[in-house]
């Protein structure tokens, strides 16, 4: 028995820079954080003397016989990208709703791959799971992604990563004291808009947009840079004025990234004590962050919104990890 997990996070800026679209002219950039909630992966392998069949447990109950019948996409070529013989049960939870925003997919992807990894023996690197879980979701399955959820999730953290043209990409972690990164989680608020949405889907149609969106791609990479530096001042006020200036730029790409709902409670944010916001993700729904005024605000701010709209969250220092082998 194995059970893996892989943090889900928050991305700040650069989102839409991290497409291979833009960043093999361009290069891109962006500014995330790991949350302290989880894609689990349990996965049991079988005996040999067991009928050799593959369970997979997910929105669906899946039990064949061979790999090709898998209906899940990304469980069905990560095992035949790990040469997986053997016959296997599969089982993921997740602490939040997938097609949120929060990266859930990519968590899922590394978090399963870690565990096909660990049970063949093979002990991978934090980039050798985001390399694979980029691998499968972009070029398998074909699916209009970035390359940060992957990395985001493999590594964990509070990163800077740098990506060149060429899809390296370099990861400056945000040393932040203790104190220091808890007062600014202490000015943020994870608000769930209640929507889901397939991201690719959104993300197609705002891909289509890149070239006449050039000067707006450019000023949205700016901000990776005056939002890293604005951290590191322990400015939180300034990087809640960025991340408000990100949103409205985000919102220009395509008509398909915000809609009356969001707009509402943004501005339901603002008026009740946040600086900025933006939605995370590639838009349509899911989870807005707002940052707000200081953290003696929060709670009232907290106070204009059900409960059950609202995730408390901490960072993840680590990434994808093995939590339990037996």
């Amino acid at each position: 028995m194995i059970i893996t997990r892989a943090p889900f996070r928050i991305s700040f800026f650069g989102g839409g820079t991290d497409y291979p679209e833009w960043f093999e002219n361009y290069g891109g950039a962006f500014l995330s954080l790991s949350i302290n909630k989880y894609a689990y992966i349990t996965l049991r392998v079988k005996p040999a003397f067991l009928e050799k069949r593959y369970r997979v447990s997910w929105r669906l109950q899946e039990d064949v016989s061979q790999i090709s019948q898998i209906k899940h996409p990304i469980v069905r070529h990560s095992l035949i990208e790990n040469n997986f013989e053997s016959g296997v049960d599969i089982t993921y939870l997740g602490d939040l709703p997938g097609g949120t925003g929060i990266g859930s997919s990519s968590a899922f992807t590394v978090a399963l791959n870690h565990a096909l990894m660990t049970a063949k023996g093979i002990n991978p690197s934090s980039s050798d799971l985001s390399n694979l879980a980029y691998k499968i979701e972009r070029e398998k399955l074909r699916e209009v992604i970035g390359i940060q959820d992957q990395i985001a999730s493999s590594f964990g953290g509070l990163n800077y990563v740098n990506i060149e043209k060429n899809g390296t990409y370099k990861i400056n972690n945000l040393s932040l004291s203790n104190e220091n990164l808890n007062k600014f989680l202490d000015r943020c608020v994870l608000f769930y808009t209640g929507i889901s949405r397939r991201a690719s889907s959104v993300a197609e149609k705002a891909v289509v947009n890149i070239k006449r969106k050039e000067s707006t791609l450019h000023k949205m990479r700016e901000l990776v840079e005056e939002g890293y530096k604005s951290l590191l001042k322990n400015d939180f006020d300034n990087f809640g004025k960025l991340l408000h200036e990100n949103w409205l730029l985000k919102k220009s790409i395509s008509e398909e990234i915000s809609n009356n709902r969001i707009d509402e409670i943004y501005e339901m944010g603002l008026n009740n004590g946040a600086i900025g916001g933006k939605l995370l993700g590639a838009g349509s729904g899911g989870f807005i962050l707002f940052l707000c005024k200081d953290s003696g605000k929060k709670q009232d701010f907290i106070k204009k919104f059900s409960s059950d709209e609202i995730v408390q969250f901490k960072s993840s220092v680590k990434g994808s990890e093995v939590v339990f082998k037996d």
